[in-house]
């Protein structure tokens, strides 16, 4: 259930659509476009892992990721989820989307030892639900979740779906040691629509959230505005 001051930010959102300019946010190829990651403007939370992928781009099932931060980060860069925080992705009010797929793992620093009932299931239990919620220029919206696994509890390979919300373990982070990795896919309910807004959004325990999400690839049948060709290097 949303907090108020949850409300408050979905309602603001509705009534004030963002109106900054989006340029150099996205890097596209056809129709993906990669939230880019030369300012810490989107990937504002540090830590996590270190800036040390073995190229700016990973793929997985067909999809391509932006993962590489700036080469002066000194680590790779997430969306700030903490303190109930809900991340808006900044697209053009009125595009249409197909999908949205982000590349995820989980959160060192969280666990169960502050909570007395599910410090019960061990310290080394680690669940979570990410969310995004398409909101529509006809004034509805829709909700995609997933639930998640993380770090030391350890699943192995194995895919979850249902509603269009798709969660695909992907193994091992290459930049973080004994954390595993996720490839998350939420398939627009309905993607002739006018999208107004998008939210990303993590359940959480004491304000702390349990998802660290490091890249976000759109596919758009749209063109979006000021997108740069991706960059190669």
């Amino acid at each position: 259930m949303f907090r108020i001051k949850n409300i408050f930010t979905v309602i603001a959102l509705i009534l004030f659509p963002c109106v900054s300019s989006f340029a150099q946010n996205w890097e596209k190829e056809g129709s993906f476009y990669y939230l880019n990651k030369e300012t810490r403007a989107n990937f504002s939370l540090p830590g996590a892992g270190p800036n040390r992928f073995g190229a700016k781009y990973l793929k997985y099932d067909g999809v391509n990721f932006l993962v590489r931060g700036n080469k002066y980060w000194p680590d790779y860069g997430r969306l700030n989820l903490e303190r109930n925080n809900m991340f808006s992705v900044p697209i053009s009010p009125g595009i249409r989307i197909n999908e949205l797929h982000l590349l995820a793992g989980g959160n060192y620093s969280n666990s169960y030892e502050h909570d007395a009932l599910m410090r019960l299931y061990g310290d080394k239990y680690f669940y979570a639900t990410l969310s995004v919620i398409f909101f529509y220029r006809d004034g509805t919206f829709k909700k995609l979740s997933v639930p998640v696994f993380w770090d030391w509890f350890k699943i192995g390979p194995g895919i979850w779906s249902k509603n269009g919300a798709t969660i695909k373990s992907l193994g091992q982070n290459p930049v973080r040691d004994k954390c595993a990795m996720f490839h998350i896919t939420f398939a627009n309910p309905r993607p002739l629509e006018p999208v107004q807004s998008l939210l990303i959004l993590d359940s959480w325990i004491d304000d702390r959230p349990f998802s660290d999400v490091f890249a976000v690839t759109l596919r758009s049948s749209d063109q979006i505005a000021d997108a740069v060709p991706r960059k190669d290097k």
